[in-house]
């Protein structure tokens, strides 16, 4: 049994769990992006190499943003009896030039060559592990 987080787990039972994260992108454009959340749940432990699906959309640059999804590579068991993944993956497309919309999000036509559209590479680890049950639950 193992402390982290917010309470003690028995981590042989493979507690449902998620994983903050942040990363930064690759520099393209001349700019990057910050993406930072939680993976989705997941039951696991330190040594059964199950993953998380991870998604989001990135920080506002240079006039957009993109969206991003993945699932993490396998548990990496730390010291400690904890564990941590590495997450790796690309963005969807934008466009170089941010397009001036009044009202909403961001417009992409994937049809529209005329257009010119760039993304980034993420990579990183998850942090810290958030929302696994207490012992006896």
């Amino acid at each position: 049994m193992n402390s982290l987080g917010l309470y003690p787990s028995d981590w042989s039972k493979a507690p449902p769990h998620v994983h903050a994260y942040l990363a930064k992108t690759t520099i393209e454009q001349g700019h990057y992006h910050l993406i930072e959340g939680f993976t989705q749940p997941a039951n696991g432990s330190n040594t059964d190499q199950h993953t998380h699906y991870f998604s989001g959309i990135t920080s506002f640059e240079n006039g957009h943003f993109h969206r991003y999804y993945g699932i993490s590579g396998p548990a990496i068991p730390r010291t400690d009896g904890t564990h941590y993944h590495e997450i790796e993956e690309t963005t969807y497309l934008a466009y170089n030039e941010p397009i001036e919309i009044r009202y909403g999000g961001v417009v992409y036509d994937p049809n529209d060559d005329g257009r010119k559209t760039h993304r980034h590479a993420l990579k990183g680890k998850t942090r810290e592990i958030v929302g696994n049950e207490p012992l006896g639950w």
